[in-house]
């Protein structure tokens, strides 16, 4: 009997083992509005408003390089490096924490082609305050990916002032007369 006994527990605990397994395999998936926390807009508990996307100092170099590129180059702002490089690698681990390491980092200005729509050229605004030393690794992990990329890659300080004449010049786009 002691055996017999045996068995039948063991017997009913895989069938209940078994039937959780298909119950938490087959079970509903969490909805997407359950899975994110609400915010109760109507109340005046939450408050929700625009912000800038460039700073004015920003703002004023990205309209000057506007006026320098756009008759030869599509002007973008604010681009994910992301979505200006591709990387490939065999170890596949090595390339998954590159992506990780410069997912972060946006491009300031970013000129393309605009027939073949590829960046041609990456311009970041320097900023006064001085970089941390995990900030400028980065920097010239992102300078050293787009040079491979055949982008180039321009560093503009913001506390100095510029005319549209010095910008084309700059970036490669003054006319040869």
């Amino acid at each position: 009997m002691g055996q017999n006994g045996l068995s039948v527990i063991l017997l009913a605990g895989l069938v209940l083992g078994v039937i959780f397994l298909l119950l938490w395999i087959w079970r509903r998936p969490v909805s997407p509005a359950s899975a994110v926390p609400a915010l109760s807009l109507e109340s005046g508990e939450s408050v929700v408003t625009a912000r800038p996307l460039m700073s004015p100092e920003e703002a004023t170099l990205y309209n000057l390089l506007k006026l320098a590129a756009q008759d030869h180059m599509l002007v973008l702002a604010k681009i994910p490096i992301l979505s200006v490089l591709a990387l490939g690698d065999k170890d596949e681990e090595a390339r998954k924490a590159v992506m990780r390491s410069i997912q972060p980092v946006r491009c300031d200005v970013v000129l393309a082609h605009p027939g073949t729509l590829k960046a041609m050229t990456v311009i970041t605004f320097q900023k006064e305050s001085p970089g941390t030393g995990g900030r400028e690794d980065r920097d010239r992990l992102v300078d050293t990916l787009l040079k491979a990329a055949g982008i180039q890659p321009i560093v503009l300080p913001l506390n100095q002032t510029y005319s549209v004449d010095q910008l084309t010049e700059l970036l490669g786009l003054a006319e040869e007369e």
